[in-house]
């Protein structure tokens, strides 16, 4: 079936794509290597479809709208239309070329568990993405997952429109969910397709279907717990049985808040992704511990005072109360200024406030020099300020909807050789994107600083798991300013570790100096 195909490398389609090689085809379908555009020199494929059968219309209006859509794991649709070649008439649709997909992978070896998360998550991430725009995948396998430049990403040109009518012109396989032929596309069918890309990818096996077509495809129990559970929620011929994606992020990166939601994830109808902070029952334990809180004496049980005989009250009897009460305020009056130490004047040297000063009498002019204790220790000069209460822990940042709002920070001069963060820049990840994590995702990149506090240079280390926030945190990191570090007044270059953490409810980042 190839022959026919390749014959058409060298001819230009539409007048711009030239067909520079003939990369491989179905009995339906042919991929060649082009060029994005007459000006650009990057490498694309275009891909042929027969414009004859029924629902081309159908399929070409889904490649223009495939190609306003934007995902870090998308792959890229350029442009697409209508052609002649030789006899026969044809739909073309340009787009990403990547240099090779998990298809080509499994036949040498199997995906480690590490492997299998790292295509995982970004699958998932891009899924969502569709979803929430209406569309299905409408065809997630193996050799449409593809990496290009260290960056995994699923084809775009088989989505289909969610609620719509199938219409597939193509043989079923494992990877179909069993109602995608009869009823209308919903996402649970890319659900179905994740399952058996899974148990391929571990086993180099795609399931098996059961005899008559009864019966959910038997799951390897050898897997690893967390993939088996995937895979067999995922392989349910009932669809209303099956995990949805938020189910399947939960499950795989589960948050200690949602960790009792996801136990039971598999019989609820409402997706784990879904699950609100909001809905979690605060603490029974007060605030303050009662065993800290100061006792109460227990009131004396209430006696029936003894009769007491009537007398008349003399003037002393009126007189002694009123001369104790002008003692004791006199004796404040004089006592509290030197207890408080108190200034008597506005020429009085400062003390710190709430701190009684323990006055000791001058020591002979020939102990000057002697060891005092703490207790006994006076101080030589006036004390400025009180001393401070422990430093609290560096507040994370905070996300912002501004980019340059400075933050107060001490010169570089005030601790000798370290800079601090003048102005800190978070990612703006769209709120699509940060709804999809499950717990929390953790990209550091390492910054390098001139002596004038600015950002030379940065790199991931690590990149974390997901390449779409990973961009992000490196691209914020470069907008970041800092205060030189210093060293006997001469500026020095400096290093940085800053790592931001991606989770439901936005985005932090802890800055480190890590050099000099």
């Amino acid at each position: 079936m190839s022959e026919p195909w390749k014959q058409w490398e060298g001819q230009t389609v539409d007048g711009k794509f030239s067909l520079r090689e003939f990369l491989g085809s179905t009995h339906h379908s042919a991929v060649f290597l082009t060029q994005a555009s007459e000006t650009s020199p990057k490498n694309a494929a275009i891909k042929f479809l027969f414009s004859g059968a029924s629902g081309a219309d159908t399929r070409l209006a889904l490649w223009k709208r495939a190609a306003h859509l934007s995902h870090a794991n998308l792959l890229a649709i350029y442009d697409c239309g209508r052609c002649r070649l030789g006899e026969s008439d044809l739909l073309y649709v340009v787009m990403e070329y990547a240099e090779e997909n998990l298809g080509d992978v499994l036949p040498q070896r199997a995906l480690s568990p590490d492997e299998i998360r790292d295509f995982l998550e970004p699958t998932l991430d891009a899924l969502v993405y569709l979803h929430s725009k209406g569309l299905a995948h409408g065809h997630l396998k193996p050799s449409n997952l593809l990496a290009t430049q260290d960056c995994l990403k699923l084809s775009s040109d088989a989505v289909l429109t969610i609620g719509a009518e199938a219409e597939l012109h193509r043989e079923a396989d494992i990877y179909d969910a069993p109602e995608l032929w009869s009823a209308t596309i919903s996402a649970k069918a890319d659900v179905w397709a994740l399952g058996a890309t899974l148990v391929e990818a571990l086993t180099q096996k795609p399931p098996v279907l059961a005899a008559g077509k009864v019966g959910d495809p038997g799951v390897p129990d050898s897997l690893p717990e967390v993939f088996r559970e995937i895979a067999r929620h995922g392989l349910r011929r009932n669809e209303n049985q099956r995990w949805t994606v938020g189910e399947i992020a939960a499950r795989l990166n589960p948050t200690p808040l949602a960790a009792a939601a996801v136990a039971s994830v598999a019989t609820s109808t409402v997706p784990a992704a879904a699950i609100s902070p909001l809905s979690v029952p605060l603490a029974t334990e007060p605030a303050v511990p009662l065993a800290k809180l100061p006792a109460i004496p227990e009131a004396p049980a209430r006696r029936t005072a003894a009769p007491t005989k009537t007398s008349r009250r003399s003037s002393f009897d009126y007189f002694v109360p009123v001369v104790l009460v002008t003692a004791v305020i006199v004796g404040l009056i004089f006592a509290v200024p030197k207890v408080f130490n108190f200034p008597h004047s506005s020429g009085s040297r400062p003390q710190a406030a709430n701190i009684p000063e323990k006055r000791v009498a001058p020591a002979p002019a020939a102990d000057t020099n002697a060891v005092k204790t703490s207790a006994e220790r006076v101080p030589s000069k006036p004390a400025s300020r009180p001393m401070p209460p422990p430093a609290p822990s560096p507040a994370p940042a905070v996300l912002r909807t501004d980019s340059s709002t400075p933050v107060r920070a001490k010169s570089a001069g005030e601790v000798a050789g370290r800079g601090q963060v003048l102005d800190q820049i978070l990612p703006e990840a769209a709120p699509k994107a940060l709804a999809t994590i499950q717990g929390t995702v953790r990209v550091v990149v390492k910054v390098q600083v001139d002596a004038a506090g600015n950002v030379s240079g940065a790199e991931l280390d690590p990149p974390g798991p997901s390449k779409y926030f990973a961009d992000l945190a490196e691209k914020a990191a470069r907008k970041w300013q800092f205060s030189g570090a210093e060293s006997n007044g001469h500026g020095l270059p400096s290093a940085w570790l800053i790592r931001f953490e991606f989770s439901q409810s936005g985005v932090q980042a802890f800055p480190e100096q890590t050099e000099p």
